[in-house]
């Protein structure tokens, strides 16, 4: 099972999408694309699970 995220599923203008074999390996992903691509951008975990799919 994998899971993806991509931030164009928040509304965002951008081309960032994951999908990784665990769950925790993509919030460690979403995590640091936040911090690199959208600094000062914070997602409660609650939002962050709102935009994961199992693929």
């Amino acid at each position: 099972m994998a899971y993806s995220a991509a931030c164009a599923d928040t509304g965002a203008d951008c081309p960032g999408s994951f999908t990784v074999e665990t769950k925790g390996e993509l919030v460690e992903h979403l995590n640091i694309h936040l911090a690199e691509s959208h600094p000062g951008v914070e997602m409660t975990s609650d939002e962050v699970e709102q935009i994961i799919k199992v693929v």
